[in-house]
């Protein structure tokens, strides 16, 4: 005779299933919930307490803002473009997002456009550089001092700060404008 045994799970569960996050969900279908989403995105600790201590000089004059103001507003404008785009992403079967999905979408995703940002405001900046100097050595030597102290150097910088925005954004949004996903449905066959 044969001996029987039960099927095994083909995929035993992951060291990162027993992490937070790995909950299913949906997004909210409330307005309410994506405006509070994105203010709250936007209002990034670090950002928010900082203007007490350093209050800005320059609100809006052109290129000497303050770059936290400028954050803000990046702030402002993206964060209610990705919850809607995120929203309707589509995935694999209709598989609803983990709350770790959405976190991870959002680094990725203000990673790149903190440092895409960072590069254009590089550009443009040597551009007025070189056409600011008074010879065409004086403009080749604006343009790398430009390049090096905006692109070299502040290109890291906005990395790292558009990563960790992007993460406190990511958390906000993951767990006020997602709901928790109705479980699947079994069918017997």
């Amino acid at each position: 005779m044969t001996e029987h045994t039960a099927p095994q799970d083909q995929n035993p569960p992951s060291i990162l299933d027993h992490f937070p996050g790995a909950e299913r969900v949906t997004p909210r279908k409330s307005l309410q919930a994506k405006i509070v989403a994105s203010i709250v995105a936007a209002a990034w600790p670090p950002l928010l307490l900082t203007f007490p201590f350093w209050p800005p000089h320059n609100l809006w004059s052109g290129l000497d803002t303050d770059w936290r103001i400028i954050l803000l507003a990046v702030g402002l404008i993206a964060a209610p473009i990705a919850i809607n785009r995120l929203a309707k992403a589509k995935r694999p079967n209709n598989a609803p997002w983990t709350r770790r999905a959405v976190i991870g979408r959002y680094v990725i995703y203000g990673g790149i456009l903190a440092a895409c940002l960072q590069v254009l405001m590089t550009l443009a900046l040597a551009i007025v550089a070189g056409f600011a100097g008074e010879s065409f050595v004086q403009a080749l030597g604006a343009i790398e001092t430009v390049v090096l102290t905006f692109g070299v150097i502040g290109v890291p910088l906005a990395l790292m700060v558009g990563v960790s925005y992007a993460l406190w954004g990511g958390i906000c949004v993951a767990y006020i404008a997602y709901g928790k996903a109705a479980p699947p449905i079994r069918r017997p066959f």
